[in-house]
Order: structure tokens, then sequence, then C-alpha cells
């Protein structure tokens, strides 16, 4: 199922969150990078906010979460999924010897093999299997090469288990594959306190859900955008928060330290046209 919030009569609301969060986060004048550095200082404050028992982390890569998770939370269980054989094998050993729960598997909407693809040239430059970050799934719109892997795939609501008491917080970066990850998780993100999840504004990957439809399955599990970065013109990651957490005020207040301009002189204001027209009427 498709949620649609950006064209329906009743969804244009996130359309106007995500725009309106990045022209806040620009006007700050702080550096894109400063931006989003800020944003994955805020969802980590929310991290210890909630005190996680269960730290899940899909599309890992090398781990940077369940790394900083597992040392922040040692009693945790740091879950991570891998889908990429070559990432893996860099970064399996690693993992291993810090406690986290490393597994060379793709989270999809049903249990069995798929194919992930590897891109192995992206625009006529070629890319490195052992590092590249663009494997899904899915086909990438700018890739002129694969190599195809069968890859073992779960459900993450077969895959972890969850007691009545659990606190889960997850990362979420498929590259594109969100339409899968999510419906094969629907149960176990139902429970989670925070998500960090990287989405796309357009059709990046061959048939992916979008920003809106992402917004919409998390809206549909009780869960409200919080801040979003501005990581690229069409592709961004937000925070996503129970709503329970969301409605706290001091939760409100950290939001919007993510937003304040660094110490020093306002940057000069730049009148619209519109404000910039001669005034009409008498």
């Amino acid at each position: 199922m498709v949620h649609d919030l950006g064209t329906s009569p009743r969804g244009g609301w996130y359309r106007f969150w995500a725009a309106y969060m990045a022209a806040q986060a620009r006007n700050t004048g702080r550096p894109r990078e400063a931006i989003d550095r800020r944003v994955v200082w805020f969802f980590r404050e929310m991290c210890q906010r909630i005190g996680p028992t269960v730290c899940l982390e899909l599309g890992a890569h090398g781990g940077t979460f369940s790394q900083w998770a597992k040392t922040t939370f040692p009693d945790a269980r740091c879950i991570a999924l891998e889908a990429n054989p070559y990432v893996y094998g860099v970064h399996r050993e690693r993992l291993g010897e810090l406690g986290v729960e490393y597994y060379h598997l793709a989270a999809a909407a049903t249990n069995g093999q798929v194919t992930l693809h590897i891109p192995t040239s992206v625009r006529g430059r070629p890319r490195n299997r052992d590092t590249i970050r663009m494997a899904s799934l899915g086909f990438h719109r700018n890739a002129d090469g694969y190599e195809a892997a069968a890859v073992e795939a779960v459900r993450v609501d077969d895959f972890v288990d969850l007691t009545e008491d659990d606190r889960l917080v997850a990362w979420i970066d498929v590259e594109g594959a969100s339409d899968v990850v999510l419906s094969g998780g629907h149960d176990v993100l139902a429970r989670a306190d925070a998500v960090y999840i990287e989405v796309e504004r357009v059709e990046t990957w061959t048939g992916q859900w979008l920003d809106t439809d992402v917004a919409g399955f998390f809206r549909d599990l009780g869960k409200v955008p919080a801040i979003r970065d501005i990581q690229r013109g069409n592709q961004y990651n937000v925070v996503f928060l129970d709503d329970e957490l969301a409605a706290r005020a001091a939760v409100a207040r950290r939001a919007a330290r993510v937003l304040t301009p660094p110490p020093g002189p306002p940057p000069p204001d730049t009148p619209s046209a519109a404000e910039q027209a001669p005034p009409t009427g008498g």
C-alpha cells in the first residue's frame, strides 16, 4: 500500500512540513554538514531519554549507529543487518568484537532469497563494491552497471523478538528499499520510540516509496516527524518519534535547538520579491 501524503487533499501537510523544516535549516546559515550532525545528535539524545533495551540498524553498512549504541547502552541488544556481502565482510569481525549482533541479511517483505543489486558504475564512474552505499533491492536510476548478489532475506517482524518491556530505537538506511523493509517490519517498528530513516523526495531507485509514503507508514503507527536534515536536494534523513514522546515540551525545545543559528551576527535579510513589491490598495 502506498501512503501518498504529498498529492492527496489531506496529505499536503507532510510536503509542507518537510519544505518548511529544510528552509528553516538553511536559514540558520549553518553548513549542510553541520545541520546533518545536529540531527544525528538530536536522535542520539532521544535514544538516551528512552534508554533502549533493543537497538536496530537496517542497512547497517559499517554499523556506525550500532557501535555508538553498544558503547552507550552496553546492556542493550544491538542488532544490525547488512545485505552487501562485501561490506559485511569488511566490518563483521570488528562489530562482532564490540558485541553488536551483525548479520549478513537483507530486511524485506518476505523471508527467503532476494537479489541485491550492487552498482559497479554510476554516471560512468567506477564504484568500489567494498565501500559503496548504493546497493539495493531496487535499481538505481544513475547506475550504468550492476553486480547481482543472492542474499538471504528476513522479515524484521519474524527476526526480531521483543518482550513486553523492551524499549526499541531504530536506524534505517536501506537505499530506496523502504517499502519492502518497512512492510516486513510493521509490528516491530510500531514498538519503536524513535526512528532515524533516510528518505527520497523523488524516485531514485525504480518503484521506490518516496518520503511521503514513509511518512504515511509511520503516521499510521502513531509516529510524528520531529526533525530532518538537508543531506542532499532530494535525499534526506528524518527522525520520527512516538507521539507521546514528541508531545513533551522538552523534546520540542530540544528539536528547536537543532535549527538555531551559530553564535555571531545574524545573516543579512534578503527580502522576497513580494516584500520588495510596492504596496497596493488604499
